[in-house]
């Protein structure tokens, strides 16, 4: 078995991309002003996504680069019903907007599917659209992102629309809080919570006439899952565990049925199930939400569509280390210490690179040396996992310590500022929970808080700043009530504690 990799705790303590400051999220001084404020010859702040003075001021701000339209959707009410639209011009990246690009009238105002929204509701699903949709993936290739299909859907489908408002409101909620306190802009969380209720109300009366058709289906499970991701951009506490329990019902069936489904659903519908199906393992992982019997193998039958869905996660994981990590969440007591030993192996021979080298529909912009390292960050994870949820296997050579520093050593090849730094999260937390040294622990928290407020990308996402207050808790227990040679397995703790959080 090949030993882990070491690194020093001084070279995790200020590695070089680590070693600066954290910029405020609006210093984006080398990009071009939004188009009001360049428009209207006003100073920008280049805030992003959205420009602040824009949302200050209460207009909708127009973005930084070309103004989104939807293609090819036909408009199902209204005047224009069984209209088409022509084809879009490209989302631009926040990184390099092209200042030159002809720039169009505002989506929110010109499609006939948002036509009946008050101005407030079609301001956060553009939100949704342009911002929280690059949340979703590892890289957004403009028009093949799968989670932007949702918007047009959302005309046919009322408590879509309810739930795709109420994510865009707490995504701007999240974004336009105080950073100092982490508390939300309440105007906006009230519309969020105001929205979900409506979106929760709209799914019990209608949900017994839409499951006969597997677009029906598809269509719950969307707004199921992002219900999950409301709570997750809030906190990662609240009501995820009774609707992870739902979706992973509801994949299931829409899963059977995908055969039957129009082909233009079947991205959307597997990048979204994948989300859910990772959701269900970690969170069966962390908090030690139980499982129901056989539940494990219906759930590992539905790997699959992590397979198809590898171009856009954001993860970041190979579905076999989840599948792993699965195993390791559901051992029982005979043979568990053989078992244990069998996963952690399978976990040290699987080839990240030639994983990460056959993913294919990746956007040609992917970094894939830095996707290799953070699956790699991954595998060690996992492998630190099984010695956690069965610590009699670590025995000898097998030091959950070592792991740590192997862990921290494979983050440390990705840049504070890359976008994919999102998918580090899980992993940082592992690392971070586990390990006594002051260096690493400061270390995990700076790239925590790099994932939420590292410009060009922000993730402002509440679940990230959860995971930093619950390893503070730990640590703040463990340094108060030293347990001598034997460490307390933080792990047990997590699970024990009343309030389940989600950490993704």
């Amino acid at each position: 078995m090949p030993g882990p990799s070491r690194v020093s705790a001084g070279a995790l303590s200020a590695p070089a991309s680590t070693s600066t400051a954290l910029r405020p999220a609006s210093s984006q001084s080398c990009s071009p002003p939004c188009y009001n404020c360049r428009r209207r010859r006003l100073r920008c702040d280049r805030s992003r996504p959205t420009c602040r003075k824009c949302w200050v001021s209460g207009e909708e701000c127009l973005g930084y680069g070309t103004v989104l339209r939807w293609a090819n959707g036909p408009a199902i009410r209204g005047k224009l019903a069984g209209g088409r639209f022509g084809s879009p011009p490209p989302i631009t990246s926040p990184r390099e907007p092209d200042e030159n690009e002809a720039l169009v009238l505002h989506q929110t105002l010109l499609d006939p599917l948002l036509a009946t929204l008050d101005k407030k509701s079609r301001h956060y699903i553009h939100h949704f659209a342009t911002a929280v949709c690059q949340d979703l993936v590892s890289v957004d290739q403009h028009d093949r992102n799968p989670f932007r299909t949702l918007v047009p859907l959302s005309g046919k489908f009322d408590f879509l629309e309810a739930i795709i408002v109420a994510t865009g409101a707490m995504h701007m909620a999240s974004l336009h809080g105080s950073r100092q306190t982490y508390q939300p802009s309440r105007t906006e969380l009230i519309d969020a919570l105001v929205a979900k209720d409506k979106a929760i109300r709209l799914l019990r009366t209608t949900i017994s006439d839409l499951m006969s058709r597997p677009e029906n289906q598809a269509m719950v499970l969307a707004a199921t899952v992002f219900l999950i991701n409301v709570d997750l951009i809030d906190s990662g506490k609240g009501g995820w565990q009774a609707h992870i329990e739902a979706a992973t019902a509801l994949m299931s069936s829409v899963h059977q049925l995908a055969q039957m489904m129009d082909p233009s659903l079947v991205t959307l519908v597997d990048a979204i199930a994948a989300d859910c199906l990772t959701y269900r393992v970690l969170s069966a992982a962390i908090s030690g939400v139980a499982l129901p019997p056989r539940a494990e193998k219906e759930l590992v039958d539905l790997f699959s569509i992590l397979k198809r869905a590898e171009p856009y996660s954001y993860h970041c994981c190979p579905p076999d280390i989840l599948r792993i990590i699965l195993s390791a969440s559901c051992l029982g007591d005979e043979g568990r210490i053989e078992a244990a030993l069998m996963l952690f192996q399978q976990a040290r021979t699987f080839d990240v690179v030639n994983w990460v080298y056959s993913i294919r529909g990746l956007s040609p912009n992917d970094d894939l040396p830095v996707r290799v390292s953070i699956a790699l960050a991954h595998r060690a994870t996992a492998c630190l996992y099984v010695l956690l949820a069965v610590p009699e296997a670590a025995t000898g050579s097998l030091s959950p310590d070592m792991l740590v520093e192997e862990v921290l050593n494979h983050l440390a090849g990705v840049p504070i500022d890359h976008v994919l730094l999102k998918g580090t999260v899980w992993p940082t937390f592992m690392a971070g929970a586990q390990t006594d040294n002051p260096k690493q622990r400061q270390w995990c928290i700076e790239r925590l808080e790099a994932v939420w407020a590292r410009n060009p990308w922000i993730c402002p996402w509440g679940y990230i700043r959860t995971a930093i207050e619950m390893l503070n808790r730990l640590w703040q227990a463990r340094d108060s009530n030293p347990a001598g040679p034997e460490k307390t397995n933080w792990l047990q703790e997590v699970r024990s504690m009343r309030d389940k959080c989600l950490i993704v």
